[in-house]
């Protein structure tokens, strides 16, 4: 930093107010001057000014804190295990050196937003976001995109996907180019993910494919996988079946070579999940079965969301004594750990209970339940997810409930609302990209 700007940061840093650093040195307005840079101190004033706020009269040299600093950086970019990242922190937290002058200092602070995030200390990472959003001035080029970026990953972890990916183009416009290959595929990859959460389909294949090509290049197995998947479902989405096919069975032969078990859950789950839209359940029970061999019993919401896509195959092919084996494996896994809608717990776990409640009613012949259920719960879920092929599923459900118990008018009701979620799914597509 220049001198101005040091004097600046460390005032600001102590919360001294502009007329308490001037006191019986010299004037505000000459102070305000020396702080913008456009008037350099006398050595007298320097000296007097970098007394009162404790620091030198000329930034260190600091080699080891930049090794520290860069080193703790590059553990945070492709996290593997979040325990040694966690003891890497201990290590280096109370280091003099991270402290020793501005520039290490301000560095140290930004990746500190990037470490709360990966560790889930989501409020200490606000702290730190509303800590240096005051030091945007500091900044240089680089340390002000990794501040937005960070700033897209903590929208992004609280599921404002709009926020987080409007942060995260901001921050690729002002990239600099001595960024490296590693931390753009990130970005790239990280706008993908956002990207394809908000379905906004073509920005969602154009930075995968470009965060692909880069880890293809590096050789990054796990995010390569990662691609392909997001490639896949967005391809699916727009139409593009066999190219989504594709891009499953990449990311499934390559994640099984991985000893990344949430990573092989993933791809099997979502391989099945294609199967079973294209109504070839026998494949899509095969994938599910082996995507529920990576989640351990304490995993009760991706256990349930298997479960779930699982007994809705069987019924499809109206094998109801596999799907009551299932449903009564779920139901008494929801009343051993004492679950329910008010249990605390994120949007994931309440959206996958209300739809395995809603099939464990219609698995028990309780209509009334299950309507209710699925109106007040379930569907609100469903759409905010754009999945209206499940919408659709499920006023079919209903609509074959009410034909078996004779009540043909409010079958038909279903049996149309049922289309017309089908026909919402050909649409939407269409109606995410012109917005």
């Amino acid at each position: 930093m220049e001198t101005g700007m040091r004097i600046k940061y460390n005032r600001l840093k102590k919360r001294m107010s502009l007329e308490d650093l001037a006191a019986d040195i010299l004037s505000v307005r000459e102070l305000k001057k020396i702080e913008s840079d456009t008037k350099e101190p006398s050595l007298s004033e320097l000296e007097a000014i970098c007394k009162k706020l404790e620091i030198p009269l000329a930034p260190k040299e600091n080699p080891v804190g930049n090794v520290l600093v860069k080193n703790f950086k590059n553990s945070l970019l492709h996290p593997k295990n979040k325990a040694k990242i966690m003891e890497q922190y201990a290590d280096i937290y109370n280091h003099p050196l991270l402290h020793a002058n501005e520039d290490v200092e301000l560095e140290y602070n930004i990746q500190q937003i990037r470490y709360f995030i990966i560790t889930g200390d989501l409020d200490s990472a606000e702290d730190k976001i509303r800590e240096i959003e005051g030091y945007k001035e500091f900044m240089n080029q680089e340390q002000f995109y990794l501040f937005h970026k960070y700033n897209g990953n903590y929208n992004y972890i609280l599921r404002d996907f709009e926020q987080s990916l409007k942060t995260y183009l901001l921050a690729d416009k002002i990239a600099p180019s001595t960024i490296s290959t590693s931390e753009l595929g990130d970005l790239y990859y990280s706008i993908g993910l956002a990207a394809s959460q908000g379905w906004h389909i073509t920005l969602a294949k154009k930075y995968s494919e470009m965060a692909l090509k880069i880890y293809q290049q590096e050789f990054v197995p796990k995010r390569i996988v990662e691609c392909h998947l997001t490639i896949a479902i967005n391809e699916k989405r727009n139409g593009n079946f066999k190219k989504a096919k594709e891009h499953f069975k990449h990311a499934l032969t390559i994640g099984s070579k991985l000893d990344h078990e949430p990573l092989k859950f993933d791809t099997e789950y979502n391989y099945g999940y294609f199967f079973f839209q294209f109504q070839e359940f026998e494949l899509a029970l095969k994938h599910l079965e082996n995507a529920l061999q990576f989640k351990p019993y304490e995993y009760t919401s991706d256990i349930l969301l298997g479960y779930c896509l699982m007994i809705k195959c069987y019924i499809e092919l109206n094998n109801m004594s596999e799907a009551k084996q299932l449903l009564y494996k779920g139901y008494n896994m929801i009343k051993e750990k004492n679950l329910s809608l008010s249990t605390p717990s994120n949007d994931s776990f309440k959206a996958v209970y209300s739809e395995f409640m809603c099939l464990y009613y219609f698995m028990e012949n309780r209509t009334e339940d299950f309507e209710k259920q699925f109106i007040e719960s379930l569907i609100p879920v469903l759409k905010s997810q754009n999945k209206h092929f499940e919408i659709g599923f499920y006023f079919c459900l209903l609509g074959n409930t009410y034909v078996m118990e004779n009540d043909f008018y409010k079958a038909s009701i279903a049996f149309k609302k049922s289309n017309e979620a089908f026909k919402s799914l050909l649409t939407i597509n269409e109606e995410w990209e012109e917005s």
